[in-house]
């Protein structure tokens, strides 16, 4: 068993599971235990002024700014991909400037700031264990190296395209 994360998944164009059709996943925790990440490339018609409105925060990002469908498990779980700050011990280190982090404290704090840069991904994409292990030996999935441009890329279906054509795996 391989325990490299975090890393980024890359859907086969084989897999065609509508949860991760050309889906490009952030692989945030993998161990004995399981894995556990978000899709990177799923925004979400729900705009952050709606999130912030529901939860009695204070929004004061982009008006077209949206939540991202993170996976199809628990999709009431908010997930924050940071760019910049500091991670608190709780949060995951990702690269030198993205950290992931599940602290409802931190997304009110975003919200509020107009220069943060974020990703709230609601749900995520979960295995049990070994089983991650069987799809990247079934070839559903290609292991690839951190990118940080492709944390928060601009353009969903790009992203895939750009991941698939990379030849840099982890």
């Amino acid at each position: 068993m391989s325990y490299e994360a975090p890393c980024l998944l890359v859907a086969s164009p084989s897999l065609l599971d509508p949860n991760f059709l050309h889906g490009v996943v952030l692989l945030v925790e993998h161990d004995e235990e399981g894995a556990l990440g978000v899709v990177l490339n799923r925004p979400l018609p729900l705009l952050l002024a709606q999130v912030s409105e529901e939860g009695g925060m204070v929004y004061r990002g982009s008006d077209e700014a949206t939540a991202w469908r993170g996976g199809p498990v628990d999709p009431q779980r908010g997930i924050l991909l940071v760019q910049g700050g500091l991670p608190e011990e709780e949060d995951t280190v990702v690269d030198l400037t993205h950290f992931v982090s599940h602290n409802k404290d931190l997304l009110e704090a975003l919200l509020g700031d107009p220069t943060a840069r974020y990703r709230l991904f609601l749900g995520y994409a979960g295995w049990g264990p070994g089983q991650l292990d069987q799809e990247l030996d079934m070839g559903a999935w290609t292991r690839r190296a951190l990118v940080s441009e492709w944390l928060m890329h601009p353009d969903p279906m790009g992203l895939w395209q750009a991941a698939l054509g990379s030849g840099a795996s982890g």
